[in-house]
C-alpha cells in the first residue's frame, strides 16, 4: 500500500458512513455507529418496509501500532472462529462478507436490543432474565464443543436479545421468549492464541488478571457477574450500580471504579467477595453466583451445572415456563448444524473463500 494513499481508517466518521452506504448500495442510510474493543459497528436502516429493517456492518479496529494488512488478518481470524460457532440458536451469526476501500466488512443481522439495554430498563421478570441466561449458558455449551476455549469479553452488551414473539404470536403467553445470542468474538481464544489475556474489567476472572490460563470457568466466572448485575437491578458484586461508575461515572460519583487497579484488587484482595448484601437474591441463587466467583477455576461449577441449577430456578416460579425453555434448548441443541458451511450456506461459504483469501 502506497504510504500516501488515504485509507479508510483516515476519514472522519461522517466520511465513513458515506464510504460505507455507497459500498454496500442497497443496505439503506447508516443510522448509527457503536464500538467494542475490537471493531466498530455501523447500523444500517433498510426502511419499514423490508425485513428484516436493521442490518450492521462489523469493521476491525486498528490496535496500537497494527498495519492495515495486520488488522485485517486479525479479523479474519476473529471470523473464522464465529463462523465455526454460529450455526445454533443462541450465536450471533454473519450472513455476508464484503469490504470498502480495502478494509474487510462482516454484515450481521441487527437485533434491536441487547442485555445492556435490558439491565437499563430493568423492567423484565425474573422468569425472563433467568431464560435469558440459560440461552446464553447452551449457546457457550455448543462454542465449547466447536473449538471455543475461552470467550474473554462476555457482558451484557455482548449479548443480543432476539424477541421471537414479534415474529411468532401465536406463542404461549410465557416470558420466556427473549432469546439471547452470543455476540463479538475479537477475543475469543485470544489467550492461548496470541498471549492476550483483556477482557472487559467488571468481567473479568482472576485467571485473566493473573495471565494464567483460561477456560469455560473464565467465562462462568463473568456469567456470574452478569447473572447478578441482571437479578439484583444492576448492582455488580462489588456492591456499587455499575451503569452510575462504569465506564464513565455519573456526576458527582467517584471516579474509582475507572481506574484498573480498583477492578484487580477486588480480584486480588477481597476475592471476589460479594459487597452488597441488600439485595434480595433467594439463596440457592446467591449460593450459585458464589461459587462462579470462585477464585479458583476449579471449583466453579461447569457450564453444564450452572443450566441446570438455573432451570431449577425457573421451576420453583413456573412449571410451565420450566417445560417450554427445556423444550427450546433442547429443540435448538439439536438443530444446531454441524454440517460444512458449503453444504448449509452454499453461497456464504463462497463469499467466505473469496475474502478469507484476500484478507487471510
Amino acid at each position: 500500500m502506497n504510504s500516501n494513499e488515504i485509507t479508510f481508517y483516515d476519514l472522519n466518521e461522517d466520511h465513513k458512513k458515506l464510504m460505507l452506504e455507497a459500498s454496500l448500495g442497497n443496505k439503506g442510510k447508516c443510522c448509527s455507529l457503536s464500538g467494542g474493543l475490537c471493531g466498530e459497528i455501523y447500523v444500517f436502516d433498510q426502511g419499514e418496509n423490508v425485513y428484516p429493517r436493521y442490518v450492521c456492518a462489523k469493521v476491525p479496529k486498528r490496535l496500537g501500532n497494527a498495519s492495515q494488512e495486520d488488522t485485517a488478518k486479525r479479523f479474519v481470524n476473529e471470523l473464522e472462529r464465529q463462523l465455526s460457532f454460529s450455526r445454533h440458536m443462541f450465536v450471533h451469526w454473519p450472513f455476508d462478507f464484503t469490504e470498502v476501500m480495502g478494509v474487510p466488512v462482516a454484515l450481521f443481522r441487527y437485533w434491536e436490543s441487547d442485555l445492556d439495554k435490558l439491565l437499563k430498563d430493568n423492567s423484565a421478570s425474573d422468569i425472563q432474565k433467568l431464560s435469558i441466561m440459560i440461552y446464553t449458558c447452551v449457546g457457550l455449551r455448543y462454542c465449547y464443543k466447536n473449538g471455543l476455549i475461552a470467550h474473554q469479553d462476555l457482558k451484557p452488551a455482548n449479548i443480543f436479545l432476539r424477541d421471537v414473539k414479534k415474529t411468532f404470536s401465536e406463542l404461549a403467553n410465557l416470558d420466556i421468549y427473549n432469546i439471547a445470542l452470543i455476540a463479538d468474538f475479537g477475543l475469543s481464544n485470544a489467550a492461548s492464541s496470541s498471549n492476550i489475556f483483556d477482557g472487559t474489567r467488571p468481567y473479568m476472572a482472576p485467571e485473566q488478571w493473573n495471565k494464567e490460563d483460561l477456560s469455560a470457568a473464565t467465562d462462568v466466572f463473568a456469567i456470574g457477574v452478569i447473572l447478578y448485575e441482571l437479578m439484583s437491578g444492576g448492582y455488580h458484586p462489588v456492591g456499587i450500580k455499575l451503569q452510575d461508575y462504569w465506564p464513565s461515572p455519573k456526576e458527582g460519583n467517584s471516579k474509582k471504579w475507572t481506574r484498573e487497579d480498583s477492578w484487580r484488587k477486588w480480584v486480588t484482595t477481597s476475592g471476589c467477595k460479594i459487597e452488597n448484601s441488600s439485595c434480595q437474591l433467594s439463596r440457592d441463587l446467591l449460593i450459585l453466583i458464589q461459587g462462579m466467583l470462585s477464585l479458583k477455576p476449579r471449583e466453579r461449577p461447569s457450564i453444564d451445572e450452572v443450566i441446570s441449577l438455573l432451570l431449577r430456578q425457573i421451576h420453583t416460579l413456573s412449571n410451565a415456563s420450566h417445560e417450554q425453555v427445556e423444550f427450546l434448548v433442547s429443540y435448538f441443541d439439536t438443530e444446531a448444524c454441524s454440517d460444512p458451511l458449503e453444504q448449509q450456506w452454499p453461497y456464504l461459504s463462497e463469499r467466505w473463500k473469496q475474502f478469507s483469501n484476500k484478507f487471510g
